[in-house]
């Protein structure tokens, strides 16, 4: 399962500017067309992100903010797709990019369409300037946090998702938003202590009682293999 987690990818000024930003959108899937022009501080972020950590043509990019309700509410785990598309059409790469320090995940898991549960979980906790890249294919999940607040794309290569729309004009200040250089972050084999608790695949509709470390620190992330324990 390829993923890759980068630190400290943009100043303190930038995550300031694209959080005040990403609260003042609706809480919906955008579009931003590799050739559009940005209408906000955030696509031109998107953009810059595109290029600087990934190569080669693509259609666009679907993006969204996620923040926990009350601390305690989560995004099951679920395969991204063209929802509005009866073939199951997947994204070519996901990712996030984290505004916030905190400790609730989001969990990428091995599995691709069909399986019924995950053998291996990594878990990313967040920190400002983060982000987290793997494969479109495999299921996911943002779990439970407080004051969290987190910019997930899809990239797509092939098509635009069907019923996806652009975002709002926003006036910004032009300026170069990814750092030349950055952090790249060590995915860390865990071995320790869990806690436990049981999720559900909104697509494949099997639960599941999956394992993550009890003692984690924001920032990091874990590598747990034979997740599931029961």
């Amino acid at each position: 399962m390829l993923v890759r987690s980068y630190n400290d990818i943009h100043t303190p000024n930038i995550n300031c500017t694209l959080l005040y930003n990403c609260n003042s959108i609706d809480r919906k899937n955008y579009w931003i067309g590799k050739n559009d022009a940005p209408r906000n501080m955030i696509e031109e972020y998107i953009q810059q992100w595109y290029r600087a950590f990934l190569t080669g043509d693509y259609k666009g990019i679907e993006y969204w903010v996620y923040g926990s309700e009350d601390g305690n509410s989560f995004d099951p785990f679920h395969f991204d797709k063209d929802e509005l598309d009866p073939q199951i059409t997947h994204p070519k790469w996901c990712a996030l990019i984290n505004l916030t320090y905190d400790l609730g995940a989001t969990c990428i898991t091995d599995m691709v369409y069909g399986d019924m549960r995950p053998y291996e979980c990594i878990y990313s906790y967040g920190n400002e300037g983060k982000t987290v890249i793997w494969d479109g294919n495999r299921a996911w999940a943002d779990l439970a946090g407080q004051d969290d607040r987190r910019l997930y794309l899809n990239v797509w290569t092939d098509r635009r998702p069907k019923g996806l729309t652009r975002s709002k004009e926003m006036p910004y200040y032009h300026q170069e938003c990814i750092k030349k250089i950055y952090e790249k972050d060590k995915i860390i084999p865990f071995d320790g202590d869990y806690l436990t608790h049981t999720h559900i695949c909104n697509d494949m509709f099997d639960q599941f009682v999956l394992k993550e470390p009890a003692e984690r620190m924001a920032g990091r992330t874990y590598r747990v293999e034979d997740v599931v324990l029961y």
